[in-house]
């Protein structure tokens, strides 16, 4: 009996240290739970489950913010005592101060933010370190996600919210160019909402800073060789011109059909341009990166080209690029530029690999008496 009631003892103080340390995790810990219940969220909002990618996402949060305070006390633990604070605000000069205490969680911290950002970044600043810890605080990951759902619940007001504050943290996002991915969403809540000055002006923020955009005399250029309209002018216009500008794709798109519907022409024949020579460069890349032999000569050669390499069509598929070719060259032709127009159609009709955008192009081109 005796036997038995230490056994339970120790099993119940055991279970009691165990629990305490389970209710104290490490910030390691911490940060685990937060890139699971992240990749939960993930899963269940993939899987249309969206109740459970909102308790995953707020999960996430929660154990981001936790993780990070955690750090925060450690490391302000550490660098409150005498022998640090004496060794500046050198990050270096701080790690090497805490090799010699062995604050090994310390240091682990340090270095795990110097491996995300590079000590560059922090200009080997321990105070700029922390002060970017204080930011990652912040998941906006895990707040574009829950914009998401309710974008898709039809909750606008509350998806533009949490797009504005995953937008106002972008500065910690893990992939730095996922901020564009948050700019397009908040552009479609303003379309979704038919605040469509207001979506033209978050597309125009997006492509802002965009060296092709901002290129006038490539715009002055493009616009002078559709207009002038011979027989050549088409495929000048794709022998001329590149548009290396991946992340302004979207906008270009969607900018030339808002121009459009807004009886803009001059704008829409612009925009439609850039998009389709944005697609054009950014496949005729992907091509010559596989074939060292390929060099463009003319459309209909690229065309077959690109048919080769399935991945490459399905993101012409995914991106709208068959509806762009076709759409520029109805553009072109409203703005009386027939020539360009036909040459265009005449391509697309031989060689568009997608039934629809061909239809259409055959279409437009009996409109034009052909």
């Amino acid at each position: 009996m005796i036997r038995m009631k230490k056994t339970v003892f120790f099993l119940s103080a055991f279970l009691m240290i165990f629990s305490a340390f389970a209710a104290n995790p490490t910030a390691s810990e911490l940060a685990a739970q937060s890139i699971n219940s992240y990749r939960e969220a993930l899963y269940s909002f993939d899987r249309m489950d969206y109740g459970s990618a909102l308790k995953y996402s707020e999960d996430a949060i929660l154990f981001r913010r936790q993780q990070v305070e955690k750090e925060m006390q450690v490391l302000n633990d550490s660098l409150s005592a005498k022998r640090v604070r004496d060794a500046g605000d050198s990050i270096f000069a701080v790690l090497e101060v805490l090799e010699d205490r062995k604050e090994r969680e310390s240091i682990r911290i340090i270095s795990s933010y110097i491996k995300k950002k590079g000590a560059d970044y922090f200009d080997n600043s321990i105070t700029n370190l922390r002060s970017y810890m204080g930011s990652m605080i912040q998941y906006p990951e895990a707040h574009k996600l829950i914009g998401d759902i309710y974008r898709l619940e039809g909750e606008y007001t509350f998806a533009e919210d949490y797009y504005l504050l995953a937008l106002s943290n972008a500065d910690v996002l893990d992939v730095p160019d996922d901020r564009f991915e948050i700019l397009y969403s908040l552009a479609e809540i303003s379309r979704l909402q038919n605040d469509f000055p207001k979506m033209e002006t978050r597309l125009l923020n997006i492509i802002a800073q965009d060296s092709v955009y901002k290129d006038n005399a490539l715009k002055q250029a493009m616009l002078r060789t559709i207009r002038t309209n011979r027989p050549d002018s088409m495929e000048k216009f794709f022998t001329l011109y590149r548009a290396d500008s991946p992340y302004s794709l979207e906008a270009y798109t969607k900018l030339a059909e808002y121009y459009y519907n807004e009886g803009v022409l001059d704008n829409a024949l612009h925009f439609a341009a850039l998009a389709v020579l944005c697609a054009f460069t950014r496949i005729s890349a992907a091509i010559e990166s596989r074939n060292s032999n390929y060099e463009y000569t003319q459309l209909s050669d690229f065309f077959q080209e690109f048919a080769y390499y399935d991945d490459i069509s399905e993101w012409a598929g995914r991106n709208f690029i068959w509806k762009n070719f076709n759409f520029l060259a109805r553009l072109a032709k409203e703005d009386g530029c027939d020539v360009f127009s036909r040459s265009l159609l005449s391509v697309i009709v031989r060689w568009c690999p997608e039934r629809y955008w061909q239809n259409e192009a055959v279409l437009l081109l009996e409109s034009m008496g052909l």
